[in-house]
């Protein structure tokens, strides 16, 4: 009796699946002890402080008064420069491990009812806000006259 059985070299179907899902769960802990969280949300907490930003002054034209969002390290509130009533107001706290810092300005921001951003003593200005979060920084920029909220 001829006997025919062959040399086998390389990896089985069933080991090379175990060496990939091993590389994929290795590769996911690597990058989760890379960052931490508030890096990862420190591009969207600066996007929801632009969108803030843009709707206070959307709020300050629409509904013809002064508004106000008043920064501080923690987080900020928009509200009526007059108090009187109904007036739209909001508190945003930032995540942990996130602090805010303005430069430029002295904060509170307003914006008058054509939407141009204002000192609280009524002086046009431009803004820039800086999230920090560890070593990563981003900026929200209101620019002076058309009130124009970026982040670069």
């Amino acid at each position: 009796m001829l006997n025919l059985k062959k040399s086998q070299t390389g990896f089985s179907l069933v080991e090379l699946v175990i060496i990939i899902a091993t590389l994929g769960v290795v590769s996911v802990v690597v990058m989760m002890r890379g960052t931490t969280p508030s890096a990862m949300t420190l591009p969207s907490q600066a996007q929801t402080l632009a969108s803030d930003i843009r709707h206070t002054q959307t709020l300050a034209y629409t509904s013809g008064r002064r508004m106000r969002i008043a920064l501080s390290q923690t987080g900020y509130s928009v509200s009526c420069v007059d108090g009187a009533s109904p007036c739209p107001s909001a508190s945003v706290l930032l995540q942990k491990g996130v602090t805010l810092t303005t430069s430029g300005i002295v904060t509170p921001l307003d914006f008058n009812s054509l939407g141009q951003p204002l000192t609280s003593a009524g002086a046009s200005t431009a803004a820039s806000y800086t999230l920090v979060s560890g070593s990563d920084t981003k900026t929200v920029a209101v620019a002076a006259l058309t009130g124009l909220v970026t982040v670069p």
